[in-house]
């Protein structure tokens, strides 16, 4: 899927003064291979993790100071992870700006959360060396976009997946009680299942959905924390 790069550097807010960087920070190396183009993305997405891991973490030190370094790490963990990343890159619709090999875009590749991931760390890679290497510039450009999709998402909690831990440490520290899953039902081919869980907390109950039995387990404790200890996961996240 073609589209003009101008319309990326609006959205990005920046002029690129050697276009090429650009245009290498969106191909994908199946493109590359496919058309004889003698350059993919592979090398700025090296640099470019390093430079949005920071950008990042410079983020979350500053907004969160008072979080512990153990907090912090499990935050950071999740900031730079695929999900979260594909997230911001979809803000700049950005997924439909890569240059993929037709094989790779029968397959579904351009939803891929990894594609997504890739490509953003690769543009900001590419801003950071067309700009002169400039930090402060990169770093300002950053937090104009995403400074407020970083706190929403580290305020919301959104970076605990392990909720059934979680869900265990509320119940136990205010009910004496842990939580207990009972599968309730499985169906589909092997290949595709789905799973139906029970999460029961004393007379409290939630049910979720999952590919997977821990998947549905871990959908059906957050359920029950959103449901009935709300007031708990905020004090435990704030």
């Amino acid at each position: 899927m073609k589209r003009d790069l101008k319309e990326l550097e609006e959205k990005v807010g920046y002029r690129f003064k050697n276009p090429r960087l650009l245009e290498e920070a969106l191909t994908h190396i199946s493109y590359a291979k496919e058309n004889r183009v003698p350059y993919n993305y592979e090398r700025l997405e090296f640099l470019g993790d390093s430079i949005v891991n920071y950008l990042l973490v410079d983020l979350l030190y500053e907004k969160f100071s008072k979080f512990p370094v153990g907090k912090l790490a499990t935050v950071k963990a999740y900031l730079i992870s695929e999900q979260f990343l594909s997230e911001l890159a979809k803000k700049w619709d950005l997924p439909n700006f890569v240059r993929l090999a037709q094989s790779e875009e029968l397959k579904g590749r351009r939803q891929s959360p990894s594609l997504h991931a890739d490509a953003f760390e690769a543009v900001w890679a590419a801003v950071y060396l067309d700009s002169g290497r400039n930090v402060d510039f990169v770093r300002k450009l950053f937090r104009k976009h995403f400074e407020k999709e970083v706190e929403r998402a580290v305020k919301s909690g959104a970076f605990y997946t392990d909720y059934k831990t979680l869900l265990q440490e509320i119940t136990q520290r205010l009910l004496k009680e842990k939580p207990t899953y009972k599968l309730l039902k499985q169906e589909g081919p092997d290949h595709d299942k789905t799973f139906l869980v029970e999460c029961t907390v004393k007379n409290l109950r939630t049910t979720a959905e999952g590919k997977t039995k821990k998947e549905a387990e871990q959908r059906a404790a957050k359920k029950m924390i959103e449901e009935h200890f709300r007031e708990q996961f905020e004090k435990i996240t704030s």
